[in-house]
């Protein structure tokens, strides 16, 4: 089940970029969510038993870890977003 969970804050509608299909999360089950943008895979985030959630890259390295979901979202685009600027 591949749902949109969170919209890309990063895809704007700038005439100089190519177009972009933007930051797809899927859900693979209760806690644990993948997500790809244009067809590269950026990671994963995997739930603990207190509620936090880790955050791990495309290579299952830990990248980070949040409170929220939502944080770490925006934890792994950040990282993700990084790394290709580096």
């Amino acid at each position: 089940m591949a749902s949109s969970l969170a919209p890309d804050p990063l895809s704007g509608t700038d005439a100089a970029s190519p177009p972009s299909y933007g930051v797809l999360w899927s859900r693979v089950e209760d806690g644990f969510y993948v997500a790809n943008r244009d067809g590269v895979f950026l990671g994963y985030l995997d739930r603990e038993a207190d509620g936090t959630y880790r955050v791990f890259n495309g290579r299952s390295r830990q990248v980070g870890e949040a409170p929220d979901r939502r944080q770490a979202m925006a934890a792994l685009l950040a990282h993700h977003d990084e790394e290709a600027t580096a």
